[in-house]
């Protein structure tokens, strides 16, 4: 199995790039623009089919010279991620462009505009004011919430949101983490980021399980995962298979099962997973939210799978909305901790343990002033 990464001026000349070098067998791990929006807009694909990793570029123009064409080192893949882990950091940091006051001062004051048309809301109780002893008033009309107000109310809110990601020092192993959740939030790619950030940075021993027998392709992206990153993975299709293969990996550390997602309103999904993992002992059901979800979605999830009791919150894609005042008024009104933070498509680099600074920042200034901290840090996580 390689990875090889392909870059080109656009998606469509990328992914033929990929198919005329790997053919119809291969798997896209991740793609994403380059530098959006400026003169290098560049279109990157990963590919896998074995472990040596190759790149390919295409020039900007074709009238570019060969000493144009940019070739530069590997950054992803299990062998080179640690060595080259500073190196991309540093790349990383480069192609993120620099965010500039202006543009963060108004995505913070669209993010408080929002927080203050959900305080405007029905239902929503703003928090409680000093009592007047003036005589009462004739009734006014609504009108803007006080600026003030809006943000006491918000900083409510983030100070009710709680961070607790696995801790191995005081639990007995293995950990089971079972990602659950509705269809599209990124559960199979996540639990490959959980595992790779465990197995590469935390050297710990991982195994990964996969239920998630109803999606196309959904198990063969796990087993090119594991593979990947040398770790072992089962497929379960039964219940009992379930037990036998958690057993079988006792020794491990850590062990992740990802499951198939259905509709938060399939009540039988959400009984069918109770029962299937009422047998196994400590497992910490994650329930994985994605960021651009509606908030009345985001309350029929929660809801949903109330009755398994999820023990943490996993949030992906964040880096595909700049809304994310619906999303903290649901997850600070859940009260379930916190555990971990996606960003992008990337394994294992877009993945973060979720930290009370970061999501303090994003919900506060946006997702502009968290790449302009981004930049000032040398590692991954906050």
């Amino acid at each position: 199995m390689r990875i090889r990464r392909f870059e080109a001026p656009d998606s469509k000349t990328a992914f033929a790039l990929v198919k005329k070098e790997l053919g119809d067998s291969a798997v896209i791990l991740a793609n994403k623009t380059l530098n959006a929006g400026t003169a290098d807009q560049r279109y990157e694909v990963l590919a896998a089919m074995d472990y040596d990793l190759e790149e390919i570029t295409v020039p900007l123009a074709a009238s570019a010279s060969p000493a144009e064409e940019k070739t530069t080192g590997a950054i992803y893949g299990y062998d080179t991620f640690r060595p080259k882990q500073r190196e991309t950091n540093a790349a990383a940091t480069n192609r993120i462009p620099k965010r500039s006051e202006q543009e963060i001062s108004l995505e913070s004051h669209d993010l408080r505009m929002r927080f203050a048309g959900i305080l405007r809301q029905k239902g929503v109780q703003a928090p409680m004011k000093t009592k007047s002893t003036a005589a009462p008033s004739a009734p006014t009309p609504p009108s803007r919430p006080d600026p003030q107000e809006v943000s006491r109310w918000r900083d409510q809110l983030i100070s009710r949101l709680q961070v607790a990601p696995p801790d191995f020092s005081r639990r007995k192993k293995p950990i089971i983490l079972a990602l659950t959740g509705p269809t599209g939030v990124g559960k199979t790619t996540t639990s490959a980021k959980i595992a790779a950030w465990y197995k590469i940075r935390e050297k710990r021993r991982v195994a990964l399980i996969s239920m998630d027998c109803y999606r196309i392709g959904a198990t063969d992206q796990m087993r090119t995962y594991a593979r990947i990153m040398q770790l072992p993975c089962e497929i379960v299709l039964r219940r009992r298979d379930l037990l036998r293969s958690v057993e079988r990996h006792r020794d491990c550390d850590l062990i992740i099962i990802d499951t198939a997602g259905k509709s938060p309103y399939d009540a039988k999904h959400i009984s069918e997973l109770a029962d299937w993992f009422a047998p196994l002992d400590q497992v910490d059901l994650q329930l994985v939210l994605s960021a651009p979800t509606k908030k009345e979605d985001l309350e029929q999830i929660i809801t949903a799978y109330s009755p398994l009791a999820p023990a943490g919150l996993i949030l992906t894609k964040l880096d595909e909305t700049r809304a994310y005042a619906a999303l903290c008024q649901q997850i600070a009104g859940a009260e379930i901790p916190i555990s971990f933070l996606t960003t992008g498509q990337k394994v294992p680099e877009d993945f973060f343990v979720a930290s009370v600074p970061f999501l303090e920042r994003l919900f506060k200034k946006g997702w502009s002033a968290v790449m302009e901290a981004e930049n000032s840090y040398s590692g991954n996580g906050i």
